[in-house]
Parts: structure tokens; sequence; C-alpha cells
């Protein structure tokens, strides 16, 4: 009924059997048809946290062995498998998520690839000075699934195992959240240097289609780490 009203409107609308694509003003928008209001059966939970609440749950299916989304405000230490996503990357000149986000629409539609939640987001400073988005990832459902290599603007690879240090938001996927948010991860690093340190860039991850309610959109902002090895200082019997 949206996509009818919305195709009647003269928005243009690109549809399949589980998502349906809105490309109104430049900026893509995704519509999933596979809404949840919980988190999937069968996704890992390797943390004893409560699931978010007051937020809406994942709106596509978490590939295959993903941990559960974690609780808001809070940072906490996930691990996550080895998998395989398509992503691309802001070009010079261009602006805007949609310029990210159709080619990965397109790559998807044409292999038969189902989305999966979340969306993998990085940002890094565009010309002004201003924090923009950088690149955007979909995970696929398992990492069996297609081949890594490059498809256009669409790069296919492979990502190996990773411990990230995370914490929950509520509300809109913007860079300024991402930004407030990553700053807490950082000073809980901090806090934690005894235990972890960062071992890559931070990346935001969104669980929600544009059509979720801004303030029922959950997303997470995720920084790499790797325990610190604490090797015990042994002190002869002679003092040396």
């Amino acid at each position: 009924m949206i996509i009818e009203l919305m195709q009647k409107l003269g928005v243009g609308v690109t549809q399949s059997a589980s998502v349906a694509v809105v490309v109104t003003g430049g900026t893509a928008l995704l519509l999933s048809g596979c809404a949840s209001s919980s988190v999937p059966s069968g996704a890992s939970t390797m943390a004893s946290y409560p699931a978010p609440s007051w937020v809406a749950g994942p709106s596509a299916p978490l590939p295959e062995g993903f941990p559960a989304p974690g609780p808001i405000g809070e940072v906490i230490i996930k691990k996550y498998p080895a998998c395989r996503i398509a992503m691309t990357k802001r070009s010079a000149g261009a602006s805007g998520s949609g310029a990210l986000f159709m080619p990965l629409f397109r790559h998807i539609e044409s292999n038969h690839i189902a989305m999966s939640s979340p969306v993998v987001m990085t940002y890094n400073k565009d010309a002004r000075g201003n924090e923009a988005m950088a690149s955007m990832a979909f995970v696929y459902g398992k990492p069996s699934i297609g081949q890594d290599g490059v498809e256009g603007k669409v790069t296919v690879e492979n990502q190996p195992p990773m411990l990230v240090a995370s914490i929950g938001v509520r509300g809109q996927y913007t860079a300024r959240r991402f930004e407030r948010a990553e700053k807490k991860v950082v000073q809980w690093l901090a806090a934690h240097a005894s235990q972890y340190k960062a071992d890559g860039d931070a990346r935001y991850l969104a669980y929600n289609s544009p059509f979720v309610l801004p303030w029922l959109k959950y997303g997470e902002v995720q920084i790499p780490v790797t325990e610190v090895l604490n090797t015990p200082t042994v002190t002869r019997k002679d003092g040396k």
C-alpha cells in the first residue's frame, strides 16, 4: 500500500520479493519486507546482557553467527565470526548515502542474495572537514554465499573474526550520533587500557530500514579491539 501510494506520487520505487528501494531527492531508502519486532531465533548471544528495549528489532535476519544487539548506552565486548561482505566506498565528489547504497542493492538483486541486518557503515572527514560516510557494506547471510572479487563499484571480500568494543545507540543514523557514540567507546577503552586496545577504525551498524520511526531505530557504534596480554614479571631470587 505504501509503495503503491509512492508510485502514484511519482516517487521512483524498485521492488523485489524481500526489499523495496525508494529513490527520492537523490537519496536511496530501504524498506525491508522482513521486519521483525525481536531478535531472530538462533542469533548468537555471547554475553549475558538484556536485549535493548524501546527500539525496533532488526529489519532483516542477522548473518550466521552474529551476536544479538547489545544494550543502549553501555559499552560491552562482542565477538563476531568470519563473514563475507559486499562493500562500496565514497568516490571523490560524491555525496549522500544513495551513491553507496544503490550499487550494493543492484549487486544483491542481480546475484539473488537476501538482505541481512545490520548494514555496516564507516565515516571519515570530507573535503570540508566534516564527518561523512566513507563506506557501506552488506553482510552476506553466510560466508559460503557467492565469491570474493570486484563487480563494478562493489568489492566482495572475506573478513576474519573480529573482537569489538560496542555501544548501543537509539535514533536516526547520523554522522553526529556516530561521533558522540565513538567518543564514549574511546573513553571506555582509555579506562580499560590494561585489558583492551583499539585495533581498527570505528564502524556504525544500522539495524533498521528508513521506514522505522527515527526514535525507534537501533544501531551500534563499534571499535575493533585486541586483548592486552599482561605478561607477569618474574623476579629472580638474587633480585635481578
